[in-house]
């Protein structure tokens, strides 16, 4: 019975840790589409000029609302 009681807390342990490495996964994935995201909207406000990249910044401005992320991107 006691080998049957330590195989299980083995599982739980590898199932643990399973669930860790997926939700570490996640993140950097969920970064990394971010970073993409990000330079895909710059390489618009470089490529597109005039009324195009002030609408574009007008959006962005709006949905922009973190105090210490306006100052570092200038708004």
């Amino acid at each position: 019975m006691a080998d049957l009681d330590q195989q299980i807390e083995q599982a739980r342990a590898r199932l643990k840790d399973l669930q860790a490495r997926a939700s570490k996964q996640r993140r950097r994935d969920e970064t990394r589409r971010k970073i993409i995201y990000g330079a895909a909207v710059l390489k618009l406000l470089e490529d597109s000029g005039g009324e195009k990249a002030d609408r574009l910044l007008k959006l962005l401005q709006e949905r922009i609302t973190r105090d210490c992320d306006r100052e570092f991107i200038g708004f």
